[in-house]
């Protein structure tokens, strides 16, 4: 369940729900440049104060690269009980008022029903159609981040993201790649590439690691209540040189693959039980 709130009627403008359900709140910040690093003071010292109580599961600051006035808290408690102590406590009561003061606007987000790992990887399904309705910058940073929370060798994290939300570009990517019908309906997909002076001078790994990149964030979405679609462009280099061409980047980046997001047109089938016994084998003295 999702309720948000506008400025004026305060930051935890939620319903609230039962003590046993773990909760995560997403504040979105609109703050102007003359206050940013006042406003980016008081956040990180929150965020310090906040993850010392009891309860907090975690509370992160994150600041938006495309739009500099944005600024975002995610903040993630055990049920309901521990966030009202939370909101009653010293630091909170001073600190988020004054920054509701600085910012110019400030919404919030309640989540309360995420799916579990488990859950995000026996359903996830393969979404080729969409209903087109536009997904929050917000929900975007949340399925990179997961994205670049991936393995790397030597923590290089060769990836890098394109956020493609216009109807030419991914039309122009679905007249390209084979299989990308879900471009033609996705309200936004988001192209993954190695950034190979990242890589290392070996980079024989980096196609596994954005492998993992991407798997991350189809879950993450699927944890949103989005559907995804992967669609690969490495390694059939032809498909590489025309997305290249198609989005004018530059040489160092190799397109992996197209992440198409939106929400589901309609219900995706259940699979029958994968899981195969007779495929695993243990190996022993």
């Amino acid at each position: 369940m999702i309720l948000s709130g506008e400025k004026g009627s305060g930051v935890w403008n939620v319903e609230f729900l039962s003590e046993q359900d773990m909760i995560r709140i997403n504040v979105t910040l609109s703050v102007g440049a003359g206050v940013r690093a006042e406003v980016a003071a008081l956040l990180s010292e929150m965020a310090d104060l906040s993850r010392g109580e009891r309860g907090c599961i975690g509370y992160e600051i994150l600041e938006n690269c495309r739009l500099e006035d944005t600024m975002m808290i995610i903040e993630t408690w055990e049920n309901e009980a521990v966030l009202a102590t939370h909101k009653e406590s010293g630091h909170f009561t001073r600190i988020i008022p004054r920054v509701r003061e600085l910012a110019t606007e400030m919404k919030s987000q309640k989540f309360t029903t995420m799916a579990s790992a488990d859950e995000a990887i026996t359903g996830r399904r393969t979404v080729r159609e969409y209903t087109g309705e536009k997904i929050c910058t917000g929900v975007i940073e949340r399925v990179v981040r997961a994205g670049m929370y991936a393995p790397s060798v030597k923590d290089r994290r060769p990836w890098e993201f394109f956020v493609m939300e216009d109807a030419k570009h991914l039309h122009e990517l679905a007249e390209i790649l084979p299989g990308s019908e879900a471009l033609r309906t996705a309200p936004m997909a988001i192209l993954v590439c190695c950034n190979t002076r990242l890589a290392g001078l070996e980079g024989g790994n980096w196609p596994q690691e954005l492998g993992a990149c991407v798997q991350n964030m189809l879950l993450q979405a699927y944890a949103e209540g989005l559907g995804t679609a992967w669609i690969g462009v490495y390694p059939k280099m032809h498909f590489v040189h025309e997305v290249k061409k198609a989005l004018h980047l530059s040489s160092e980046f190799v397109p992996f693959a197209v992440v198409a997001i939106g929400k589901t047109a309609r219900e995706t089938d259940t699979v029958t039980e994968r899981y195969d016994p007779l495929k695993v084998h243990f190996i022993s003295r």
